[in-house]
Formats: structure tokens, sequence, C-alpha cells
């Protein structure tokens, strides 16, 4: 009994002699420092504008991929699902968002550019309505750059006729004599799918 009695108080006084301070612990943070601070000259993330493809319609989710304090990486993800206008991208921010309060701007009515007396175009947000009387006889799209070729029956001379629209999505129309037909090119600034509906005074044509 004696000798295990000695035993144990030999152990206990080699173990506390061997550490210095025994209420130190065992992972100290000079030791957990070397994999866990993470020593690194990036700076801090402000506010950053990602852009899309013309081709993005919907936000389903985002995936962050992070760089933890004990130098894991790690993947965390985000549902959205969310209808997105490609054109004004997606802002990440690690600071307040200032809110600028916008002055009420007055409704304008769709303004109709005449090119013809048989002829002319009334722009509305995402869609055009060709306002003719003449029968569309075959439409056509095009990639790269993108843009719908209409072509509509009429015998008609004239010279080429070319628009300049500065709003989004559109960015131009051509008007051109092909002799028994004509054509309208509408120019866009992405890829869109789009749909023509027959009206009673023309064509409309609206981008998805």
């Amino acid at each position: 009994m004696k000798r295990s009695v000695f035993v144990s108080i030999f152990l206990i006084t080699t173990f506390l002699v061997a550490r210095d301070n025994p209420f130190k612990p065992v992972v100290s943070s000079d030791t957990m420092g070397k994999a866990t601070n993470i020593q690194s000259q990036l700076s801090y993330l402000k506010m950053e504008k990602l852009k899309l493809p013309s081709s993005a319609r919907v936000l389903k989710k985002v995936t962050f991929k992070i760089l933890n304090v004990d130098g894991s990486v790690q993947d965390i993800s985000y549902d959205i699902n969310k209808k997105v206008d490609w054109h004004k991208g997606i802002i990440l921010s690690n600071s307040p968002i200032k809110t600028v309060q916008k002055s009420v701007k007055k409704v304008e009515s769709p303004k109709e550019i005449k090119v013809f007396k048989f002829l002319s175009f009334v722009i509305d947000k995402n869609r055009i309505f060709i306002k003719n009387s003449d029968k569309m006889i075959r439409e056509m799209f095009f990639s790269k750059p993108y843009k719908i070729a209409i072509d509509f029956q009429r015998k008609v001379a004239f010279y080429t006729k070319k628009i300049k629209l500065k709003k989004a999505p559109f960015k131009g129309i051509v008007v051109g004599n092909h002799g028994s037909f004509y054509r309208v090119v509408i120019s866009l600034d992405g890829d869109y799918r789009y749909k023509i509906q027959k009206k009673p005074n023309g064509y409309l044509v609206e981008l998805f």
C-alpha cells in the first residue's frame, strides 16, 4: 500500500516538474497561431459589382468559398430563386450600403418613331410595336451579335434607314429594301427569347 502511494506521488511530481506551469493549456495560442492566424496582405472587402451573362434570368443560388480561421476551406450556399436583371449585375458588400433617395420621375408615354408613311415603331421597355399594315413573311434570330430580323411583304423602293437606340435592351433598328419585301432588323444588347404577336395595326415584339 505504501509503495503504491509512493509511486502515485512520484508520477504526479514528475508531471508537475516537466511542465513549468501545470495550469497552462497543452495547446496554447503560441502554437495554434501558426495554423489559425492567417497572415495576409489582402484588403477588407467593401463592395464588388459582379457581372451576369446576358442570358441570366433567375438567380437560383449563391455559393461562397470561405477560408476559415483554422485554414480549412468551406462552401456556404444560400438559396435565392429570384428574378434578376442582368444589366444591373450583383453587388457584393461587406460594409453598410448608403441609400440615396431618388426623386420621383415623371412617367413618359412611349414615343412613336416614324420611318415612312407605312411604317413606324413604338418602344416601351422590353417591347417594340411595329406599326404597319403589311403581312409578315418570315422572322429570324441571329446570335453574336444578337438580332431579330423580320420580313414584311410590300413592293417599295427606299434607301436603308438606320435608327440608333440607347435604351436597353434595344441597340438599334435597320430597315432595308429587298424589292418585293422590306426587312426590319432589331439589334439587341444580349441574349433573349422573344415572341411576336399580330395586332390589328401591326406586330408586337416582346423580349424575355
